[in-house]
């Protein structure tokens, strides 16, 4: 059952490092859908998450702020395809649009902080499936405690990217097993619907179904890697070994 869970990992990867780390992969494909869009309350600022990235401390207006962004954002616009689908045999066209719908969300908070929109890249999404069947066929997961560095690592020196830098390019989740869906198949919109959650919880620092304990929000550090609001040092050292 284990395995069931972690190709679920290459939907959120592909689109995470799109307009990013993944720039190195060159293949100039690009394609954009309106889909569903994550508002960034009052008080989440660009310069509240850069903060948090620099020192570990977050604002209470940061907290409060990803606190209501987890309770308000609930209109996943999944809309009802009932396409039932295997995780781990996603077709090329099904990848493709869940990857969109991804970006569509990153970019709907992007945009609201003043960032250039990612575009989506076909490079990304050979990599996410390279580091999926990483996981797949070496009986690891996202939830790791290291998120399997070395397979992600694997995957990107097969990309033509640099593997010798680190973990610099995971921004992932998994979707769990559920009592509705107890195997490796999902619908579509059951796909879209989790996908949102999870990007809900990278942009409001990890937050888990109790969103309204303070206490649950922990780490701005997804956000600032989607957001493009990290540390300078770390923007410096990723230029360095990266040119």
């Amino acid at each position: 059952m284990k395995k069931s869970i972690k190709l679920l990992s290459t939907i959120s990867i592909a689109v995470a490092l799109a307009g990013g780390a993944i720039t190195a992969v060159n293949n100039q494909e690009t394609s954009n859908v309106d889909a569903a869009s994550i508002t960034l309350p009052s008080g989440y600022t660009k310069d509240a998450v850069i903060k948090w990235n620099q020192t570990g401390k977050a604002s209470k207006a940061l907290v409060n702020a990803s606190i209501k962004g987890m309770k308000e954002n609930n209109d996943s616009d999944a809309g009802s395809d009932n396409t039932l689908v295997n995780v781990t045999k996603l077709t090329d066209s099904q990848k493709v649009e869940l990857s969109n719908y991804t970006l569509e969300l990153i970019n709907s908070a992007r945009n609201q902080l003043g960032k250039q929109s990612w575009t989506y890249k076909r490079g990304a999404l050979n990599f996410a499936d390279r580091v999926a069947n990483q996981y797949y066929s070496n009986n690891k997961s996202c939830w790791d405690p290291d998120h399997y560095v070395t397979g992600i690592e694997r995957a990107a020196k097969a990309s033509g990217l640099n593997s010798r830098v680190g973990q610099v390019y995971e921004d992932e989740a998994g979707l769990p097993i559920s009592s509705e869906f107890n195997t490796n198949y999902r619908t579509m919109s059951a796909l879209k619907s989790q996908i949102y959650f999870n990007v809900k919880q990278m942009l409001f620092g990890g937050s888990s179904s109790q969103m309204g304990d303070a206490s649950k929000y922990t780490e701005w550090e997804h956000a600032g890697d989607l957001l493009g609001c990290r540390t300078k040092r770390y923007i410096q050292n990723y230029k360095k070994f990266n040119n």
